[in-house]
């Protein structure tokens, strides 16, 4: 991994507070955890008071890390589970410029944005230039925590699908106990949104009677108020 050899993230000096080899990695904070590919070597960058791992071989790497998020702080589970719109570019780049061994001069782009939704957690992506080399990278969020990976390749094949294993392996060790919470704050709504149609079922009936009475009325009404005859001359 080149890039240990110079700058660090997010702007401070780079301090290794363990090394561990491929396979899972599980973060002491529980914040974020991952497999590591086969063949690689996973050192922490920063441990408090977020946290930052640097994986990688000798032809690729990929910084995993943690990015607060004070939006989905106070956001149930169920209603972070639910974002599943694309980020946009501006926040692309906000998150790449913080990842100052690959954005050295803060000038990152984003295009190719998309989200997808077929695991629990929706899974953002995104390709990032201004860096050295194309950089390929993931979000998925927690409620108060997003949960990140950026990745380049300094030669070798197209590591795309090793990329890919990383990404999808993201997760956050409370994942089970917030994944339980979503489906009781879904079954609560949905239960309350059928307590509330069945308390206004009944109101609703008695309206559209009176309306059908008062359009009966009326058209009587109309009826017997036809046109005079006029009997003529007697």
């Amino acid at each position: 991994m080149r890039a240990l050899k110079i700058a660090a993230i997010v702007g401070v000096g780079m301090t290794i507070a363990g090394v561990a080899f491929a396979g899972p990695w599980n973060d002491p904070a529980g914040r974020v955890n991952f497999t590591a590919p086969s063949g690689w070597v996973t050192q922490v960058q920063r441990a408090n008071p977020q946290t930052i791992v640097l994986t990688g071989n000798a032809n690729d790497e990929c910084y995993v890390f943690t990015s607060a998020n004070s939006g989905t702080a106070n956001a149930p589970a169920n209603r972070v589970h639910a974002l599943n719109e694309a980020m946009s570019a501006t926040d692309w780049a906000t998150i790449a410029n913080s990842v100052t061994p690959m954005f050295p001069h803060h000038n990152a782009s984003a295009s190719g944005m998309t989200v997808e939704t077929t695991g629990f957690w929706p899974i953002q992506r995104a390709q990032l230039g201004g860096a050295e080399r194309p950089v390929l990278a993931a979000l998925t969020r927690r409620p108060g925590v997003d949960l990140v990976a950026m990745c380049w390749t300094y030669g070798g094949p197209d590591a795309t699908a090793t990329y890919e294993s990383v990404f999808r392996s993201l997760g956050n060790a409370n994942d089970a106990a917030l994944q339980a919470a979503a489906a009781q704050q879904d079954a609560a709504h949905a239960a309350a949104q059928q307590a509330a149609a069945a308390q206004t079922a009944p109101q609703q009936a008695q309206q559209t009677r009176e309306q059908q009475e008062a359009a009966r009325g009326r058209n009587g009404h109309s009826r017997g108020q036809g046109p005079a005859l006029n009997p003529g001359p007697h």
